[in-house]
């Protein structure tokens, strides 16, 4: 089921950042004008006037990464955790139940909007990846096509409890992702990963250089980098320069470090910083609670050069560290949840997209509603125990039961 926004307006503006020549960007509009409702063509004919002053709407969030089909033993489902942190967006953005408006914003009619900035291949699934995106409400301005890799594909492996490992197509259209010079004033949100620079700067790759490119010239608190270690397609140097930034620019702190149990370890470790932990607390599960983890939480936030670290745990909810300079405390804040579960859960639900559910809602709550952390986590933790019950990465937020609707939605 696909959600078709019904008003997307925004009234930032930003010189197009994104390669996409102008030939493909007339040839896909041509495809939206064809396939789509008229509710949507307004949207269409107002971005085609932007491009001929080579001028775009930004959104308030623009999620930068890969866009590919997850294939699971359930079916195909468009995925990529950046496209899925996207598609949750534009569900929360234009959720009929609820005005999710900025906090201070007294024009209702004025929803944010997200885009998203991926490379596709130049084939059918990179027509319908396209397709599926702007159904449900998501700006795709900011796509380009490879004219020779295809439209990525991971097939998706599930254990006993639903958690899977991927293998890819490589290289894909999404290693291929290219930047021009973007404006370095605007201070809107920028959603990362590490998953979109896995082949570094080799066989002719370059979302890597993207990916830095946005962590060194974005102004401080805009970037939020979502850390994903899957072997083998991470590089610990990569990783830590993405969150610190480089010499040049390590004065521009992340907005939001988000990694789960293990990614923590992992960090840790490559920082320098586990052992000493370690030496304080004898129980490895309690050093995931309580004040072991908030002490875990502001060392690596300090090392590696963050606002706000996220941690989440799976069933046990996630944890959300804030530093003095964001807090209206005049220390740094520390929330946990211990989650949610969905009564409802399905016999072949998966939990593919959960991760990336949590870190949209996390996003419209701090970030464009203006609320605070408790309240972010607790609603994040709900939209996230809602996607683990369902199969595939983005199911409709309007079939969630009610319980955890009025949680994330409310």
């Amino acid at each position: 089921m696909f959600i078709l926004s019904s008003r997307i307006v925004s009234n930032i503006h930003i010189a197009n950042a994104f390669t996409s020549s102008k030939e493909h960007k007339a040839q896909h509009r041509q495809y939206y004008t064809r396939n789509f409702k008229a509710t949507r063509v307004s949207m269409l004919q107002s971005s085609t006037n932007a491009d001929d002053n080579d001028d775009l709407s930004l959104p308030n969030v623009l999620c930068v990464g890969e866009t590919l089909w997850d294939s699971l033993p359930s079916g195909i489902y468009l995925g990529g955790a950046p496209s899925n942190v996207a598609v949750h967006l534009a569900y929360l953005f234009n959720s009929p139940s609820s005005s999710l408006t900025p906090k201070n914003d007294n024009n209702s009619s004025n929803r944010p909007t997200v885009a998203i900035a991926a490379c596709l291949g130049e084939d059918q699934l990179g027509k319908e990846a396209v397709r599926r995106l702007v159904l449900n409400g998501v700006l795709a301005d900011y796509i380009q096509f490879h004219p020779e890799w295809e439209t990525g594909m991971a097939t998706a492996i599930l254990d006993s409890n639903g958690d899977a490992t991927y293998e890819f197509n490589t290289p894909a259209a999404w290693d291929g992702l290219k930047q021009d010079d973007h404006n370095k004033e605007q201070k809107n949100v920028f959603v990362i990963g590490t998953i979109a620079g896995r082949l570094q700067n080799n066989h002719g790759a370059t979302s890597l250089s993207t990916l830095m490119s946005i962590r060194n010239t974005a102004p401080e608190g805009t970037v939020i980098l979502d850390v994903n270690l899957r072997s083998p397609w991470y590089e610990k140097k990569t990783v830590l320069e993405l969150a610190r930034g480089t010499a040049e620019t390590k004065k521009r702190k992340l907005a939001l470090l988000k990694v789960n149990e293990e990614e923590l370890a992992i960090l840790e470790q490559w920082c320098g910083i586990k052992e000493t932990i370690d030496a304080e607390e004898d129980d490895g599960e309690s050093s995931l609670f309580g004040d072991t983890l908030k002490a875990r939480m502001e060392a690596l936030a300090e090392t590696l050069n963050t606002q706000r670290i996220c941690v989440t745990r799976g069933a046990n909810g996630a944890a959300l560290m804030c530093d003095k300079t964001v807090s209206s405390s005049i220390s740094s804040t520390f929330d946990e949840n211990s989650g949610y579960s969905s009564p409802n859960k399905s016999n072949d639900s998966d939990t593919v997209g959960a991760g990336d559910s949590f870190l949209a809602s996390l996003i419209n709550s701090l970030f464009i509603r203006g609320e605070d952390p408790d309240i972010a986590l607790q609603r994040a933790c709900a939209l996230g125990g809602y996607v683990a019950s369902c199969r595939g990465a983005t199911p409709a937020h309007s079939d969630a039961p009610d319980a955890l609707k009025s949680i994330f939605s409310g």
